[in-house]
């Protein structure tokens, strides 16, 4: 069976992301596997697009299969958390070691925001499973669109606090490490893509679900209770459902959004040796300790003894 415009994308996205995956895992030995570096997530995001293209493509050759679109459907919310949550990951490295003592920027509050993304995601998964196949009962669905709703809210609160944080970074960069700074950019650069991501799964979280007719001919998800079907009138959120709008919107707004956030943070991985900031600022620390420590070993008198000066000397 010939593939659809969404599959042909699912095919570019599976060919696209196996050299991501192979890079990330490159980034993930020089840099670090914890998930405090953030590289480890790029593999995750490869991984869940590489599956969710393969579900993609199996749904549209055999339509019948729930959930095959149920899975390609996870995967499509799952791969944005994980691409907020590396965000984090990396707003968390800029401010090692400098910044890391605010409460803004403490690792409690990274991982509390860390929480938030995988709330979302769990909200999205539960609802995608709720909605899987035209035997769920009303009720199922009703609970299953509060979910989508409260699952892209979350993105978009979860969003605006990576915004606040990485100003609070540009605030305080004058404590930021040199390199560190750089990656900041990179984040900084990564922000307006990131940011049309996240706009297309909160507008696609409250979409409306394909009609019952489209859901028997495997596009996808039946319709809820109290809303309005895509087939008896237009609704201006419908180009954003994530797995029966407008291809078009999709590619631009989810595909190549977040493969450019992808793209920089490569760049960024390979670029940046983020190690030496740490190893100099070590350095420097040491150097200071000895000092101090050398200087708080001189008796009193010599300590505050005038400075040499020659002309005390002249006979």
């Amino acid at each position: 069976m010939k593939l659809d415009q969404r599959g042909d994308i699912a095919v570019a996205e599976i060919a696209l992301y196996i050299p991501i995956l192979l890079l990330s895992i490159v980034l993930v030995l020089r840099h670090g596997a914890a998930r405090r570096a953030g590289w480890t997530f790029f593999a995750m995001l490869s991984i869940t697009r590489i599956v969710g293209g393969v579900t993609h493509v199996l749904s549209e050759q055999n339509p019948s299969n729930t959930i095959l679109q149920t899975v390609f459907s996870i995967m499509e919310s799952a791969g944005l958390s994980t691409l907020l949550i590396a965000t984090l990951a990396f707003l968390s490295t800029v401010g090692q070691p400098t910044l890391e003592k605010h409460p803004a920027m403490c690792p409690r509050t990274f991982r509390i925001l860390q929480l938030v993304g995988t709330a979302a995601i769990v909200l999205l998964i539960i609802g995608a499973v709720l909605v899987d196949g035209a035997q769920s009962s009303t009720t199922e669905l009703g609970i299953a669109a509060i979910l989508r709703h409260a699952g892209g809210i979350l993105f978009a609160v979860l969003y605006a606090l990576i915004v606040a944080l990485t100003a609070f970074c540009w605030v305080h960069r004058a404590q930021v490490l040199p390199y560190r700074r750089k990656l900041l950019l990179a984040i900084t650069a990564s922000l307006p893509f990131l940011l049309i991501r996240v706009l297309f799964t909160l507008l696609g979280s409250f979409a409306p679900l394909p009609s019952s007719s489209d859901a028997a001919e495997g596009n996808m998800l039946p319709p809820i209770s109290g809303s309005t079907s895509a087939s008896d009138s237009p609704n201006p959120l419908q180009p954003f459902s994530a797995t029966s709008g407008s291809w078009v919107v999709y590619l631009l707004m989810s595909v190549l959004a977040e493969y450019v956030v992808v793209l920089i943070y490569m760049f960024a991985g390979l670029r940046l040796p983020l190690k030496e900031d740490l190893v100099d600022f070590q350095k420097v620390g040491r150097h200071m300790h000895t000092v101090t420590v050398s200087q708080e070993s001189l008796p009193q008198d010599r300590c505050d003894a005038r400075p040499y000066n020659p002309a005390h000397y002249k006979v």
